[in-house]
């Protein structure tokens, strides 16, 4: 949600008395509209959060340690010229409206004491970050606004500062009952009909009258209102009886006094997608977890919105690094297949130049049109063939023995090129599958180093530039040192890891194959001292280990280095998924049908077909399973299964 005006009003009242007389120590911008002041005040160190993103606009304290650029966006420039060093005077909003004010006092260039504002207008798409002097001229602002865009008015350096329109509302800390009492009162607007029209007060929601009268208010705060009085908040207010106007006018009139007091009660919300400060949402909404002050509820709400929006976006620039070489593969293999049809019946080229030669001595030194007797066909028919008459027939022969070469040729080749082409794109469709299952940043960043030690990263291992951004032929862009985990690899190591990973994808067996890739949601995980997660661990019902792959690393390390060949082994029929792996040999017992059911089923759910209500998933013995020869990681083949139809499950 965004911040309200009450919302807000809590926030800056915390912070007031926090940051007053506070020392402006560090600035830095943190994203493309967020800005952080480090702040010294009262013996602490503060991380204070200014953000005009359109997607979330606020501010508040925050514990979060983001990344700075290397170099300062302009704006944030500006702002250390002008704040660093400087302090705090206060922290204020305009009236209830999303407008907040912090007011500093430095020094100018001639040593002189002057004050400075950061503002920051909380308006969705057109919030802003603007710094202004003393005379109310704007220095710099982190969005741009001339009068092209707005033509009221301009957020232009050197422009005069005006503030946003005010709304005609009334401020909530100034409401008493009989305020409250003349905005429920129903219009004597009718419609023609005598009814209430929708446009007439008496027409409006009671939500929505709320909404329009009471400065500061959300529609969450108008329904929770509405709600704890016992009326739905679309019940039209010409339809309120007296009871029910009587009951919003007590649920309001102790909510306004709770603003005017400072009465917060700081909460995310139940289902974790809204924080407020009021009882009154608190108690309609219910509440995931409470906190002891506004800041660290709308610090916790967002730094995990920031922290999954950030986990979706670097899952979405892998996948679009999988998703642009599965496209080149699959034009590959449509231009190798073109060239098998093409090329089909090169044998048929080779019977017709040995039929010439065989005949020869029956036929003229040149013709445009022989008629030959096609010993290779039943019955021995008679064929008319073509010839190009400007050569001897026995040169035409030849030219047949040349097609038949070069298209022989072309078929090998294109047939070898396409098998591989394929296989490949089968791996991808492989790791496409685990990624979309994966759940964490870590597990993204284990599928990342593989296809970058796969060599699908080809423009990021071409760039040797620590942090420089590159797109690749996939369309993908990101920092080469993120695919390598830190400073960028040597030609030589590129050598190295290309030599050890690289390899051609084999064919599937014909009893069986998996390039099975995978991935878990289990939080409670450790990483290797190389940065590659564990394998999920689950219990079967019979309290056997099932040890599960996140990705296709992990599955040939589970299923071919560390499984005894006693263990069974299990992977989803004909289908993307992980290794998932039995371990009978340290449960010392054999499997029961309920152990068996258990493997089977997470087998299922962790594989592309985890929103299937029945998967056939294929189980047999570790001592049954075999690495492709140079296949990618994860490509098996296997024989002697059974195969079980289930449901599935994570345990």
């Amino acid at each position: 949600m965004a911040v309200d005006g009450i919302a807000l009003h809590a926030i800056i009242d915390e912070l007031g008395g926090l940051l007053a007389g506070g020392r402006v120590e560090k600035i830095f911008q943190t994203g493309a509209y967020e800005i952080t002041l480090c702040v010294h005040a009262g013996g602490e160190h503060y991380r204070l959060l200014l953000s005009a993103d359109p997607a979330a606009p606020r501010l508040h304290l925050t514990r979060s340690r983001k990344e700075n650029p290397a170099l300062p966006p302009p704006f944030c420039m500006v702002l250390r010229k002008y704040l660093a060093g400087s302090r705090i005077l206060s922290v204020r909003q305009q009236g209830f409206d999303r407008v907040a004010e912090l007011e500093f006092e430095t020094r100018n260039e001639m040593g002189d004491n002057v004050t400075k504002r950061l503002i920051l207008e909380i308006m969705n798409r057109q919030s802003n970050l603007i710094l202004v002097n003393s005379a109310g001229v704007i220095h710099d602002a982190i969005r741009h606004a001339d009068s092209s865009v707005n033509r009221f008015r301009e957020v232009m350096p050197a422009r005069p500062y005006v503030l946003p329109p005010a709304q005609d509302k009334l401020a909530p800390d100034g409401l008493d009952e009989a305020a409250i009492r003349r905005i429920l009162a129903p219009d004597a607007d009718t419609a023609a009909d005598g009814t209430a029209g929708e446009g007439t007060a008496a027409g409006q929601t009671v939500s929505k009258r709320l909404l329009g009268a009471v400065s500061g208010f959300s529609p969450l705060i108008c329904d929770s209102i509405c709600r704890a009085a016992g009326i739905a908040p679309n019940t039209p207010l010409g339809a309120l009886n007296e009871a029910g106007r009587e009951a919003i006018v007590r649920e309001l009139a102790e909510t306004v006094r709770e603003i005017a007091e400072g009465r917060w009660r700081a909460a995310i919300l139940a289902g974790g997608k809204d924080f407020h400060c009021l009882r009154v949402c608190a108690e309609v909404c219910g509440v995931q977890h409470g906190f002891s002050t506004v800041n660290l509820a709308a610090d916790r709400l967002y730094t995990a919105r920031d922290e999954e929006l950030r986990f979706e976006r670097e899952k979405a620039a892998v996948m679009r690094v999988v998703t642009g070489n599965a496209d080149k593969l699959s034009k590959k293999l449509a231009e190798y297949r073109r060239s098998l049809e093409d090329a089909a019946g090169y044998e048929r080229e080779r019977q017709y130049g040995e039929l010439l030669t065989a005949q020869l001595y029956a036929l003229p030194e040149t013709a445009d049109r022989v008629t030959l007797t096609d010993y290779f066909a039943p019955d021995a028919p008679e064929l008319e063939l073509e010839l190009d008459g400007s050569r001897s027939v026995a040169d035409n022969a030849q030219l047949f023995f040349k097609r038949y070469r070069k298209h022989k040729a072309t078929c090998e080749n294109a047939g070898k090129l396409a098998d591989k082409a394929q296989l490949e794109l089968d791996y991808l469709e492989n790791v496409r599958a685990m990624l979309q299952n994966a759940s964490t940043p870590d597990e993204v960043e284990d599928i990342r180093r593989e296809l970058y030690d796969e060599e699908f990263y080809a423009a990021e291992a071409a760039t040797r530039n620590r942090g420089q951004t590159v797109a690749n032929k996939s369309g993908a862009n990101a920092p080469v040192t993120a695919y390598l985990g830190g400073k960028p690899a040597s030609k030589k190591t590129l050598r190295e890891r290309a030599k050890a990973a690289k390899g051609k994808a084999g064919k599937n067996g014909k009893n069986g194959a998996a390039s099975g890739t995978g991935s878990g949601n289990d939080p409670d995980r450790s990483a290797t001292a190389s940065g590659v997660t564990q394998p999920i661990a689950r219990y079967s019902p019979g309290g056997i280990r099932i040890l599960i792959g996140r990705n296709s690393r992990q599955n040939e390390k589970l299923s071919l280095r560390d499984a005894a060949p006693e263990d069974m082994w299990f992977h989803v029929k004909n289908a993307p998924g992980s290794h998932v792996v039995l371990k009978l040999k340290e449960a010392q017992r054999p499997a029961g049908d309920e152990d068996l059911l258990a493997a089977a089923q997470l087998a299922a759910y962790y594989s592309s077909q985890r929103a299937g209500s029945k998967v056939d998933v294929d189980y047999t013995l570790i001592k049954n399973v075999k690495k492709i020869p140079g296949g990618r990681p994860g490509m098996v083949t296997y024989n002697n299964f059974r195969t079980l139809t289930v449901a599935p499950k994570d345990l």
